[in-house]
């Protein structure tokens, strides 16, 4: 087995799995990467890639980990040690002194891997929108000296029109102040709410964990895709009394559930009491379409939104957890 890493040509041609991920990689970013496959008898059996922040010089990530399942566990632990090895070694020749992953790039895409595989009811197959990898992942990463550097959770909630009357109150004190909402209309590429996600996007999350800056244009094309698959009627806007946006809530249908994807606010907002009014609208929609189970989605261990989401405990059907892993660079 050997590590080769890819030309810029070789990374968008040979590395991605897909065709978004095609795209994400052939992006012109300005911030150095690198991508790596290992290789044994000519036959790919692996990748990774490296990158550094703009935002933090002594923090590099490590992202698109994969180890093709052979069947040989020990040629496998092999693999995710040369690789993790090699990304490490290219960060530290960049400066960076502890290396985050895995972040494809920056939180903005694909991050974390699911921690419990296995667990319970919550081993039921995962929803597209989870972080994918190998359930040795983690195993991997703590071999070699990772730990969890933060957590996240997923939780499903039945029979949730039990919490409308909790939820209730808030929500008719934000309407008698002058608060509303209206749906996002996603039009494509050129479309102004995408402009307008961007706007709150850029300030509700610029001190958030592990927050990279973006530009517009960027945001735009690798956005278009997932708000095209994704963006449904049951996505809105939250208005202030003036009618200008100042928050979104993000939601959409699967399986026979309602997705609580992102609800963010602009920083002024935060304490204004709209988390509850924006839960309160979601479930509204939801029992109005007959849904009444509802995930909350990749919610951060320490959230705001967790205290909120607590009073809906006796209703969890299920839990699934992920992690971000950190590892010093000596």
């Amino acid at each position: 087995m050997h590590i080769r890493e890819l030309d810029h040509q070789e990374s968008v041609e040979v590395f991605p799995h897909n065709e978004g991920e095609r795209e994400l990689i052939a992006y012109p970013f300005d911030f150095d990467r690198a991508h790596f496959i290992a290789l044994e008898d000519g036959r790919r059996i692996g990748r990774i890639s490296a990158n550094t922040s703009k935002r933090d010089p002594g923090r590099g990530y490590f992202g698109f980990f994969h180890v093709e399942e052979t069947g040989l566990s020990e040629s496998e632990d092999a693999c995710a040690r040369a690789l993790l090895s090699y990304a490490e070694s290219w960060l530290r020749g960049k400066g960076a002194s502890h290396i985050v992953g895995p972040v494809n790039y920056s939180t903005l895409f694909d991050y974390r891997i699911r921690l419990d595989p296995e667990e319970g009811d919550s081993g039921k197959e995962p929803f597209f929108w989870e972080p994918s990898g190998s359930p040795r992942s983690r195993i991997w990463f703590e071999r070699e000296g990772y730990q969890v550097f933060e957590e996240y959770h997923s939780c499903a909630y039945r029979n949730v029109e039990r919490v409308l009357p909790v939820s209730e109150k808030r929500y008719e004190e934000a309407i008698r102040s002058g608060f509303s909402t209206r749906p996002i209309r996603f039009t494509g590429g050129n479309s102004p709410d995408l402009e307008i996600l961007f706007r709150i996007n850029s300030r509700a999350f610029q001190d958030s964990f592990l927050a990279e800056p973006f530009d517009l244009d960027a945001y735009r094309t690798l956005n278009v895709p997932k708000y095209t698959k994704l963006l449904s009627d049951f996505s809105f806007f939250i208005l202030n009394p003036e009618g200008q946006e100042v928050g979104y809530f993000f939601l959409f249908p699967d399986r026979e559930s309602l997705v609580w994807k992102t609800l963010a606010l602009l920083p002024e907002y935060q304490k204004a009491g709209l988390a509850g009014f924006g839960i309160h609208h979601a479930l509204k929609l939801a029992l109005d379409r007959g849904i009444s189970s509802v995930v909350s989605a990749l919610i951060r261990r320490g959230a705001p939104s967790e205290a909120l989401l607590s009073r809906a405990a006796p209703l969890k059907a299920w839990e699934r957890r992920y992690g971000v892993f950190r590892k010093t660079l000596g």
